[in-house]
C-alpha cells in the first residue's frame, strides 16, 4: 500500500487563464510544457548492469535481475491519458474554487445540511471530467496510472492563499477497484477507507452503518467536499459485468453522481470485457467518457515500438554473456509474450533467472524454454493474443486464473486486489427496490444513525471566514 504524501500547499503560476487564482490548481505541480515532456516524466529506468556486475556470484546476479520490474517504459499510447488526467486534475476544481462566492455557498449547505436556510447552490454546474482507458491486462493500465500519480502529492495542507486566509486540505485523487462480485456498497466502503488512511480520520466507521445508496452517495458528497477531492481512478471496471441484478446500472449511475452532483474528475480503467457493459447505457457512456478515452494494445511483432522496447530491456541483461539482440532472438520473445507488455518482461525475467549459473546467455532456446515450461498455463491467453480477434481479446482476461498464473505476476510484483471490504449489498438492492434512474433526484437527507456518528463536518467556509449570509 502506497504511503500518502503530505505536503504544505506551494502556489504556482499556472499560465492559463481559467486556472489562475484558483489556490487547488496552482497548488498542483506545474503542467510540463511539451507532449514529450510528458512521457519523459513517465519514465523509470534503473543503471543498467556494468561488465563488472555480470561477473558477479550467481545470487547477488539472481537479486540484482529483480530490477526489471522497476523499469517504466513510456509507450506513445501514454500520451493521449496522460495529457488527460493533468487537464483532468485540473478542471475538476474549476467549478469548487474555495474563493469562489458560489462554492463557498456550495460548501455552506452542505456543512449545515441547508438547515439554516441557505440552499445549495442551483447555478452550481460540475466542471469535472471523466476518461476511460481499455487494454488487456498486462498491457501497463495501472502502471502508468501509478507512474502519472506519483509526481502528484495525495494531501496538500493549505493555510493561506496569497496572504488570505485558507485552512483546509486538499486530497489530490485515491486510487479504488470494483470488487470481483461488483458489490456497491464495497466499492462505496473503499472510498471511506482510503480517505481514513490518508487522514488518519474515521469515516469509514459512519459510512458501514448506512444502508441504502442515496444516503450512502450524500456522505460521499460530504465527505468529498470536505478533503476537496480532485480525482477518483477506479480499476477492475470490466467487473460490473458480474453485478447481480440490476448492479452494472446502479454502478454507472454511481459514476455519474460523482462526475455531475459531487463534481469529482473519474479516470476509469478497464479492460475490453468493458465494452458491453457501458454499450448498455449511453447516458452514462457519454459521462464517464467526456474527456475522451484510451486505448492501449499490444505491441506488433517488428514495429518499432516492439524494437525500441526489447532493445531497451536487453540494455538490463545480467547474465555472463551479453550477446547481441539478434532478429531471432526478438521473434522467439514474441513468441513468449504476443507483445503484451506483462508477459514480455516476465519471459525475459525467468529467461534470465534460469540462465543464471547455467548456460549464462539469453537467446531463442532460452525464451522457448520458459514458454513451455515457466509460462505453459499462459499458452492460450498468448494464443488469443495472437488471434488479434475482438472476441477472443474480451475473453483473455478469462483465461487468467489460478494460483499458478498470481504465483508468475507476483514475479513482477503485482499486487492482486484483497477481498472486498463488505459481503452485504444496500437494502434497497438486496430487498429488489431496484430502479433504473440515478439513485437520488434530490438531495436526501443523512439517515440520524449515520449522521451522529463521529464524523467531522465538511469545512464550513462561511463560518471559517466570519460572514454571515450572502
Amino acid at each position: 500500500m502506497r504511503t500518502a504524501t503530505i505536503v504544505p500547499a506551494r502556489y504556482h503560476p499556472t499560465d492559463v487563464r481559467r486556472f489562475d487564482g484558483n489556490p487547488f490548481i496552482e497548488a498542483l505541480p506545474p503542467l510540463p510544457a511539451t507532449r514529450d515532456t510528458f512521457l519523459i516524466q513517465l519514465s523509470n529506468y534503473p543503471d543498467k548492469p556494468t561488465d563488472a556486475l555480470r561477473r558477479k556470484s550467481e545470487i547477488v546476479r539472481m537479486m540484482e535481475v529483480n530490477a526489471l520490474t522497476e523499469i517504466v517504459y513510456p509507450f506513445p499510447d501514454y500520451e493521449k491519458p496522460a495529457i488527460a488526467l493533468a487537464s483532468m486534475l485540473r478542471e475538476t476544481y474549476i467549478a469548487r474554487n474555495p474563493l469562489n462566492a458560489i462554492d463557498m455557498q456550495r460548501r455552506h449547505a452542505l456543512a449545515t445540511s441547508e438547515k439554516d436556510g441557505l440552499p445549495f447552490p442551483p447555478d452550481w454546474r460540475s466542471s469535472a471530467k471523466g476518461h476511460c482507458i481499455i487494454a488487456v491486462s498486462g498491457m501497463g493500465k495501472t502502471t502508468f496510472a501509478d507512474a502519472f500519480l506519483l509526481r502528484y502529492p495525495q494531501v496538500i495542507t493549505h493555510t493561506s492563499y496569497h496572504g488570505r486566509r485558507l485552512t483546509c486540505q486538499q486530497i489530490t485523487y485515491v486510487m479504488l477497484r470494483v470488487p470481483h462480485d461488483a458489490t456497491l456498497k464495497s466499492l462505496c466502503l473503499q472510498f471511506f477507507s482510503e480517505i481514513d488512511r490518508l487522514l488518519g480520520t474515521e469515516y469509514f466507521r459512519s459510512a458501514n452503518s448506512v444502508r441504502n445508496i442515496s444516503p450512502m452517495v450524500e456522505l460521499m458528497n460530504r465527505v468529498a467536499t470536505s478533503v476537496s477531492l480532485g480525482l477518483i481512478v477506479i480499476d477492475e471496471v470490466q467487473h460490473i459485468r458480474s453485478a447481480s441484478g440490476k448492479n452494472s446500472e446502479l454502478m454507472l449511475n454511481l459514476f455519474s453522481e460523482i462526475l455531475e452532483r459531487i463534481g469529482i474528475s473519474l479516470f476509469l480503467m478497464a479492460t475490453p470485457a468493458l465494452d458491453t457493459s457501458l454499450l448498455t447505457n449511453v447516458h452514462n457512456t457519454r459521462k464517464s467518457v467526456s474527456d475522451g478515452f484510451s486505448k492501449l494494445s499490444p505491441m506488433s511483432k517488428n514495429s518499432p515500438e516492439w524494437i525500441d522496447f526489447t532493445d531497451t530491456y536487453w540494455d538490463h541483461t545480467y547474465v555472463k554473456t551479453k550477446t547481441r539482440l539478434t532478429k531471432s532472438i526478438r521473434q522467439a520473445w514474441y513468441d513468449a509474450s504476443a507483445g503484451n507488455t506483462a508477459f514480455a518482461v516476465l519471459s525475459f525475467l525467468l529467461t534470465q533467472r534460469n540462465a543464471i549459473g547455467g548456460v549464462e546467455i539469453v537467446d531463442e532456446a532460452g525464451f522457448n524454454r520458459t514458454l513451455n515450461t515457466d509460462m505453459a498455463i499462459l499458452g492460450p491467453a498468448i494464443q488469443a493474443l495472437r488471434s488479434r480477434k475482438h472476441a477472443k481479446m474480451a475473453e483473455f482476461d478469462d483465461l487468467l486464473f489460478g494460483s499458478e498464473y498470481e504465483f508468475l505476476m507476483k514475479q513482477l510484483q503485482v499486487d492482486f486486489p484483497a477481498p472486498p471490504i463488505s459481503q452485504e449489498e444496500f437494502d434497497d438492492i438486496s430487498n429488489q427496490e431496484r430502479s433504473t434512474k440515478p439513485p437520488h433526484q434530490t438531495r436526501p437527507r443523512v439517515p440520524r444513525k449515520a449522521a451522529s456518528s463521529p464524523m467531522p463536518p465538511p469545512e464550513d467556509p462561511l463560518k471559517r471566514a466570519g460572514k454571515g449570509r450572502r
